[in-house]
C-alpha cells in the first residue's frame, strides 16, 4: 500500500493537473482507512475533472463511512446526474438513503446485482413485508451462494414468520461460511429459545460472547436463556455496563431480583 501510496506520488509531482492519480491516491488512502486524506485527493481529482463520476462515488463512499450522509448523497446524485445508467451510484445512494427505490433502479439497470437484492430485502424487512424480504435474499444468494450476510438476514425473517426451523438452517449455513459471524450465533440461540432448547441456545450465546466479550445483546439473551438467576443477573449486569441506554436489560433485572425477592432492587431497575 505504502509502495502504491508513494508511486502515486510520484505522478502527482510529474504531473500536478494528472485527476487519475489524485483518484488513485485517494483509492490507496481509503484501503487503508485514512478517509479524510481520500476525500482531500477526490476533491483534488474532481477539481480537475468535474466530469470524473468515479471520483464522486468514491467520495461518497468514504463520506458514508464516516457517517456524513448528506454529502455521500450529494455525491451520488452527482454521479447519477453524469450516468444516468450507473446502477452503483443507485446502490450507494439507496443504502445511504435506505430508499427501495433506489435500490429498486439499481436492479432494474443490473438484475445480477446480489447486495443490491440483498439490501432490498432489508429495506423489506424493516418496512415488515416479509414475503418480498424473502424473496430478495433468495435472489442474493442465488447470484451469490456465499453470501453469509443474506443467509443471516433470511434467517431473522424465517425466525419472524416462526418458522425456527428454516432459520436455523440459514443461520447454520451463515456460519458455515464464516464461522466468525457472531450475529449468526446470537440470532441462531434467538431461535432455539423460540424453540425450547435453551441448551443449545446458551450454547451459542457462549460462543458469540467468545467471539465478541463486547456484544451487550448476547449477553442479555443469554440471561433470558439461563433458569438460574444469579446467572441471568450477572449477565444483564453485563449488558448494562456495556450498554447503559439498554432498556430492556434493566427491565429483566429488574425481573429477576422480584422472583428473589429482592423488591428493592427490583423497584430501582424498573
Amino acid at each position: 500500500m505504502l509502495v502504491a501510496i508513494t508511486d502515486d506520488d510520484q505522478d502527482i509531482d510529474l504531473d500536478p493537473e494528472d485527476a487519475e492519480a489524485y483518484f488513485d491516491r485517494g483509492l490507496a488512502y481509503a484501503e487503508k482507512g485514512d478517509l479524510d486524506r481520500a476525500i482531500a485527493d477526490y476533491d483534488q481529482a474532481i477539481a480537475l475533472d468535474p466530469q470524473f463520476a468515479l471520483a464522486y462515488n468514491n467520495r461518497g463512499l468514504a463520506y458514508a463511512e464516516k457517517g456524513d450522509l448528506d454529502r455521500a448523497i450529494a455525491d451520488f446524485d452527482q454521479v447519477i446526474a453524469l450516468e444516468p445508467e450507473a446502477a452503483p451510484a443507485y446502490y450507494n445512494r439507496g443504502n445511504a438513503y435506505f430508499d427501495k427505490d433506489d435500490l429498486d433502479q439499481a436492479i432494474d439497470l443490473d438484475p445480477k446485482y446480489a447486495n443490491a437484492h440483498y439490501n432490498r430485502g432489508n429495506a423489506y424487512q424493516n418496512k415488515g413485508d416479509l414475503e418480498r424480504a424473502i424473496t430478495d435474499y433468495d435472489r442474493a444468494i442465488d447470484l451469490d451462494p456465499q453470501y453469509a450476510d443474506a443467509y443471516n438476514n433470511r434467517g431473522t425473517v424465517y425466525r419472524k414468520r416462526g418458522d425456527f426451523d428454516r432459520a436455523i438452517s440459514d443461520f447454520d449455513q451463515a456460519i458455515d461460511l464464516d464461522p466468525q459471524f457472531v450475529a449468526a450465533y446470537n440470532n441462531r440461540g434467538i431461535a432455539y429459545v423460540d424453540k425450547g432448547d435453551l441448551d443449545r441456545a446458551i450454547t451459542d450465546y457462549d460462543q458469540a460472547i467468545d467471539l465478541d466479550p463486547k456484544y451487550a445483546n448476547a449477553h442479555y439473551n443469554r440471561g433470558i436463556a439461563y433458569a438460574d438467576l444469579d446467572r441471568a443477573i450477572a449477565d444483564y449486569d453485563q449488558a448494562i455496563a456495556l450498554d447503559p441506554q439498554f432498556a430492556l436489560a434493566y427491565n429483566n433485572r429488574g425481573i429477576a431480583y422480584g422472583q428473589r425477592g429482592d423488591l428493592n432492587r427490583a423497584i430501582a431497575n424498573f
